[in-house]
């Protein structure tokens, strides 16, 4: 996924989404993804750190060209 240099969460969140809804579109997949229901259970990481704030930078973060971040399920309360 590509995002601009200065790049906020929110914007690496949006970029996914457009991402993975085109990558349905080209394979065929008329399956809707409730992404209200992702972000509620998935957290983005990076290097073990949860990218809690949607406002924060990803620089803010570490995060760089190339770098991957990954989604890991959120703990009940």
């Amino acid at each position: 996924v590509v995002v601009v240099q200065n790049a906020s969460v929110l914007e690496l969140k949006k970029a996914l989404r457009r991402h993975i809804q085109l990558r349905q579109a080209r394979q065929g997949g008329g399956q809707h993804l409730s992404w209200k229901y992702i972000w509620r259970t998935y957290h983005l990481t990076f290097a073990g750190e949860k990218l809690a704030d949607d406002r924060k930078k990803l620089r803010e973060y570490g995060i760089r060209n190339r770098d991957e971040v990954s989604f890991i399920k959120k703990l009940r309360k």
